[in-house]
């Protein structure tokens, strides 16, 4: 078995804070200052609501002179071929190994290696989080990209904790998405909870350091290109987390005219913070 690169340096933590006005419209403010939402809601719905499929988050954590990242590559099509619709893959470029090349797109965001440290640092390269859980058989949350198959297919079992469903708005003259986010909760739970909203794009071409030499040609897939919300999540503010709660954002996103909105995707996830940071469930939708 081939041994995942190991990281010489440790980056600085770096957090961008998108600052958009935030402003409640119902229910407690939100006041740990991690919105970028122009809105937030919650309330009680009278009915229960199926659960949804669980789906699993797999954050990659990658880079384009990394020559084994493309082995893990492969691992997350396997697996979304294996279980498909309910993988969803985001591909953060952090460390040593995602410095570009000359003249070629540069995918690291000021939040990448805020995100890997958010979830305790990768020992090595290719490696990457189920779940953001740590599993009893392991001693950290990122783990290497050859163990990921052991942990998906029990993620997978059972219906979501809570439900998330999203809507969107195009504006592309100004280049501007609205993009809504609804929060069910399914059962009774422990707070706090947040909710995390990526940007991802698809099938960008581009240089790859492989075993084989650098290709040039190589397609990048679920590229993360955006945090909407803070690094670390919006609070889902409320002095209780009740079966049948719910809570709406709306954000206003700025888009990049380089990125192809074809291949991308909003990714928006619910999840625990501190030492247990899990995700409880994750749900996409396409950009365009």
């Amino acid at each position: 078995m081939k041994k995942f690169l190991v990281k010489t340096i440790t980056f600085a933590s770096v957090m961008l804070i998108i600052t958009l006005q935030a402003c409640m419209e119902v229910g407690p403010a939100v006041n740990m200052g991690l919105s970028t939402a122009l809105s937030d809601t919650t309330y009680l719905e009278p009915a229960a609501d199926a659960p949804q499929p669980r789906l699993v988050l797999l954050e990659e954590f990658t880079g384009v002179r990394c020559v084994n990242c493309p082995r893990a590559h492969n691992t997350i099509i396997n697996l979304q071929s294996t279980y498909p619709g309910r993988i969803v893959a985001v591909g953060i470029h952090t460390g040593i190994f995602s410095v570009p090349y000359a003249d070629r797109n540069d995918f690291r965001i000021p939040e990448g290696n805020s995100l890997e440290n958010l979830l305790g640092g990768a020992q090595g390269y290719p490696a990457g989080s189920v779940n953001r859980k740590k599993f009893p058989d392991e001693s950290r949350i990122i783990i290497s990209d050859q163990k990921w198959s052991n942990y998906v297919g029990g993620e997978l079992a059972g219906g979501a904790p809570v439900n998330i469903g999203m809507t969107r708005d195009i504006d592309l003259n100004a280049m501007k998405m609205s993009l809504e986010v609804k929060v069910k909760l399914n059962q009774n739970l422990e707070g706090p909870l947040h909710l995390t909203v990526y940007l991802t794009e698809d099938n960008i071409v581009d240089y790859q350091l492989t075993p084989t030499g650098v290709d040039s040609s190589y397609v990048h897939k679920h590229v993360l290109r955006k945090t909407v919300t803070a690094y670390n999540g919006q609070n889902l503010a409320s002095s209780t987390y009740e079966a049948n709660r719910v809570f709406l954002y709306r954000f206003i996103v700025d888009l990049n005219p380089a990125w192809n909105l074809s291949n991308c995707k909003a990714v928006a996830f619910v999840h625990r913070i501190g030492e247990v940071p899990e995700a409880l469930q994750t749900a996409y939708i396409n950009v365009n």
